[in-house]
C-alpha cells in the first residue's frame, strides 16, 4: 500500500501532530507492506520526525496557509509533477490548503483513493467572526472539493453534525474517527521539577495551571490572561503555564505587563515534545474559540488531569460538558474552574483515545472498496 499524508504546514501544531501519530501508527501496523511518504509545505517538525522515524518526506514550497491564486496555482502545478512520477493508492488531505489537490490527483489517477480529514471547521465554526460572504464563500470552496474526495473523516461527532446538516452528498461519504495518541508521559516529579525550573520557581506548593497550543486566535489565551487576576482570588499561589508560539505572542506580553502578572503567567514557547510534561499540571485549561478535537486536551485526559474547556468544537466529547464553560463567559468560567478545583476526576474510557484504535479505523478507510 503507498500512501501520502499531505498538510499545509509542517510546524508544531495538532494536525501535524495528528499525522505524526498516524504515520508512526500506519508503520507499525503494517510494516515492509507500507510505502509512506510525509508531505508539506514550511516548517521543520514533520521533516525532522520523518527522518527520525525512516519515512520518506517531500517538501512543497508553493504550498502555503496564506497562499493567494498564483500560489495556489503553482501548487496544482507542483502537484501534478510529482503525481505523475509517483502513483499512490491513498493520498490523505489534511488540511484546506491541502484540499485544493483533490481534483488534481483524480485528474492523475481517478482510482486512487482521496480521503479528507476535516480538523476543525475553521471559518465556518459559528464562533469564528468573519464576514458572511467569506463564510458563503468557503463554504462553496469545501463543496466543489469534497466532489473529489471519496472519504471524509471528521474527528468530533459535533462538527461532522454541523457540517453534514442537509447535506446527503457529504454524509454518506463521511465517517468520525477520534484523534488517538500514544501516551508517553514522565512521572509528575521530574516533569514537575523541569517546569518549575523553566519559570525560575522552587516551591512545589505552587498550583499549576497550563495549555499547551499555538499562540493564536484560536486558542483564545487572552480571555486567560485577561482575567488570572480572578483566578488568584480562587488559587493565591496559582502560577499560568502557557506552551507554544504564534503570532500573538507579542499581544500576549503586553496583556501580561498590563494585568501586572509578571510573576504569575509564563510564556514558555515551543517545547519538544511538550505532553511529556502534562503530569506537572494540577489544571489544564484550553479556552478556544473552536476547535475539531483538540490534541493537547486528549493528551490531559490521558494523564488524567483536571480539565476544564470552553463547550466548542469536541471539547465536551473528550472531558464531558460538566467541565466545559460557555465560551468568553467569566462566570461560568469560574463556577467550573471551581467546580472542579474540588471534584475528584476519574476518566473513563481512554480506550477510544488511543493510537491503535485510530489506526485501525483509518486502514478500514483506506483499505474499503
Amino acid at each position: 500500500m503507498k500512501v501520502l499524508l499531505l498538510i499545509t504546514k509542517g510546524e508544531v501544531g495538532g494536525a501535524q501532530n495528528f499525522v505524526a501519530n498516524l504515520a508512526r501508527g500506519l508503520k507499525k501496523e503494517k510494516g515492509q507492506d507500507l510505502d509512506l511518504v510525509i508531505a508539506c509545505g514550511q516548517g521543520d517538525f514533520l521533516a525532522n520526525f520523518a527522518q527520525q522515524e525512516g519515512i520518506k518526506f517531500f517538501r512543497f514550497k508553493s504550498l502555503q496557509r496564506s497562499g493567494g491564486f498564483f500560489s495556489n496555482l503553482r501548487f496544482l502545478f507542483d502537484f501534478f509533477k510529482y503525481l505523475k512520477q509517483y502513483n499512490f493508492d491513498i493520498i490523505h488531505l489534511n488540511s484546506s490548503n491541502a484540499l485544493i489537490g483533490a481534483m488534481i490527483a483524480k485528474i492523475v489517477n481517478r482510482k486512487t483513493k482521496i480521503v479528507f480529514t476535516v480538523h476543525g471547521l475553521s471559518i465556518l465554526d459559528p464562533n469564528y467572526q468573519s464576514s458572511y460572504f467569506k463564510k458563503i464563500l468557503f463554504k462553496s470552496f469545501f463543496k466543489w472539493n469534497f466532489l473529489f474526495i471519496d472519504k471524509i473523516v471528521f474527528v468530533s461527532q459535533k462538527n461532522l453534525d454541523l457540517l453534514t446538516q442537509n447535506s446527503r452528498f457529504i454524509s454518506r461519504k463521511s465517517f468520525l474517527i477520534y484523534n488517538g495518541i500514544q501516551a508517553d508521559f514522565l512521572d509528575r516529579e521530574e516533569a514537575r521539577s523541569f517546569l518549575l525550573d523553566k519559570i525560575g520557581e522552587s516551591d512545589d506548593n505552587l498550583f499549576l495551571f497550563g495549555s499547551i497550543g499555538r499562540l493564536a486566535y484560536q486558542k483564545n489565551y487572552e480571555f486567560l490572561l485577561n482575567n488570572f487576576s480572578e483566578v488568584l482570588k480562587i488559587k493565591n499561589n496559582a502560577r499560568l503555564i502557557l506552551i507554544g508560539d504564534g503570532p500573538k505572542r507579542e499581544e500576549y506580553e503586553r496583556i501580561i505587563l498590563k494585568q501586572g502578572l509578571e510573576k504569575h503567567v509564563f510564556l514558555l514557547g515551543e517545547i519538544v515534545d511538550a505532553s511529556k510534561y502534562l503530569k506537572a499540571l494540577d489544571l489544564f485549561i484550553l479556552p478556544s474559540i473552536y476547535e475539531g478535537l483538540s490534541i493537547s486536551l486528549i493528551e490531559a485526559y490521558l494523564a488524567n488531569i483536571k480539565s476544564i474547556a470552553s463547550l466548542v468544537g469536541g471539547n465536551e466529547e473528550i472531558i464531558g460538558q460538566k467541565y466545559c464553560f460557555e465560551l468568553n463567559n467569566l462566570e461560568d468560567f469560574l463556577r467550573v474552574l471551581e467546580m472542579t478545583l474540588n471534584s475528584k476526576i476519574d476518566y473513563q474510557d481512554q480506550e477510544k483515545f488511543s493510537l491503535d484504535t485510530m489506526v485501525k479505523k483509518y486502514l478500514n478507510i483506506y483499505e474499503e472498496r
